[in-house]
C-alpha cells in the first residue's frame, strides 16, 4: 500500500474511533475533513453534523442561482442528499466544502434547466434560510443602503441568466462564496487558467447587463 493511501486509511480509522468514543466525543470538535472521512466510512451522524454546519451556505448558493426561496429549498435539499449518496466519489485530497458547493451549483443549474417546479417533501424546521450564511428575506426595518444593496443583489441574480452553466458556477463560487481559484479548478476538473477564462467572460457579460449600475 502506498504511503499516501496508508495515511488516508489511518485518518479514516482515526475518525471512526473518535466518533465511537461517546463519553468524550463531540462531533462539533471535528473538522470537515474528519467528518467527511467518517461519513465515507459509513457514519451517518457525521453527515448530520455536516448538514448542521453548512446548510446555510448551501441554501445561500441555491438562492443566488435560482432567485426563488422555494426553488432554493428544493435545490439545497437535493444537493445535500446528493452529497450523502456521492460521498464515495469525494477524494480526501480536496476540501469537503468546495466539493459540496460545486454539487449545489450543479444541482441549481439542473433545476433551472427543467423550467418547471417540483413539489418537495416537508423539511425539518432546522433546515430554514435563517441559518448562518443563508440569504434571508428582508426585515421590516431597512435603511436606504439596505434597500439599495438588496436591489443590486436582485439585479445581479437576474443577470446571471446570461452566463453559461460553467461561467455561472465559477462566478457564484468565486464572488459569492469566496472560494480560491485553485479550489474551483479542482472541483471543476480543469486548470486555474480555464477558471480565470470562465470568470473573465462571466464578468464581461455581467458588465454589459449591469452597465447602468456601474
Amino acid at each position: 500500500m502506498a504511503w499516501s493511501q496508508a495515511v488516508l486509511t489511518f485518518c479514516g480509522h482515526k475518525a471512526l474511533l473518535l466518533l465511537n468514543q461517546e463519553d468524550t466525543m463531540d462531533l462539533r470538535a471535528l473538522d470537515d475533513q474528519a467528518l467527511a472521512l467518517a461519513l465515507k466510512a459509513g457514519n451517518v451522524a457525521a453527515f448530520d453534523e455536516l448538514v448542521r454546519r453548512h446548510q446555510g451556505r448551501v441554501y445561500a448558493v441555491a438562492y443566488r442561482m435560482t432567485g426563488s426561496r422555494e426553488d432554493a429549498l428544493d435545490v439545497a435539499q437535493e444537493a445535500l442528499l446528493k452529497a450523502y449518496r456521492k460521498i464515495g466519489s469525494w477524494e480526501p485530497t480536496g476540501r469537503f466544502l468546495p466539493w459540496l458547493m460545486r454539487l449545489t451549483a450543479n444541482q441549481a443549474i439542473d433545476h433551472l434547466r427543467r423550467f418547471k417546479r417540483h413539489k418537495h417533501q416537508p423539511l425539518d424546521e432546522a433546515f430554514l434560510p435563517e441559518t448562518e450564511g443563508a440569504a434571508v428575506e428582508p426585515g421590516t426595518m431597512e435603511t436606504a443602503d439596505d434597500v439599495r444593496a438588496r436591489e443590486i443583489d436582485a439585479r445581479v441574480r437576474q443577470a446571471l441568466v446570461v452566463l453559461s452553466p460553467t461561467q455561472k458556477t465559477v462566478f457564484v463560487l468565486r464572488h459569492f462564496e469566496g472560494l480560491p481559484l485553485a479550489e474551483i479548478a479542482v472541483q471543476l476538473g480543469c486548470t486555474v487558467g480555464s477558471v480565470k477564462v470562465h470568470l473573465f467572460r462571466a464578468l464581461k457579460k455581467l458588465q454589459k447587463e449591469l452597465g447602468d449600475l456601474l
